[in-house]
């Protein structure tokens, strides 16, 4: 009997544990499908100005909320921001990109996630982007 009691309560700690773990878990993949998400954007607006034969103006516009992929300043695509996300750059400028794909205003950009500080630098270049962490 003893051991019985004994057995079910370091199960019910590990029980008490795991949800703590699932969060932090889910959190982490919120982060990367975003990043996932942001760069599959950037590669859009690259290939579409890339290809395209006539000069219209795609640029990614970043809001204190959510971000937009916009076409002669009209939306296009509207992506919200992960629940923990912050943008800390106060007033980050458009990215724009060249006939090429090429980046035209490179610039890096501040954000934090669940306290946790990352910069998104859109280099020179035909480079996309990448992520760094502070």
């Amino acid at each position: 009997m003893i051991e019985t009691l004994f057995a079910l309560s370091v199960l019910s700690i590990i029980l008490l544990l795991m949800p703590k773990l699932q969060v932090e878990q889910m959190d982490k993949l919120e982060l990367q499908h975003f990043l996932d998400t942001l760069e599959m954007d950037v590669l859009f607006l690259q290939n579409t100005k890339s290809t395209q034969q006539i000069n219209g103006i795609y640029f990614l516009r970043f809001y204190p909320d959510h971000y937009r992929i916009l076409l002669k300043h009209s939306t296009q695509i509207k992506r919200e921001y992960p629940a923990q996300f912050s943008l800390e750059t106060s007033n980050p400028k458009d990215v724009e990109f060249y006939a090429g794909g090429v980046t035209r205003n490179p610039q890096t950009i501040r954000i934090s996630l669940a306290g946790e500080p990352y910069r998104i630098v859109f280099p020179f270049g035909k480079g996309r982007y990448y992520v760094e962490e502070r």
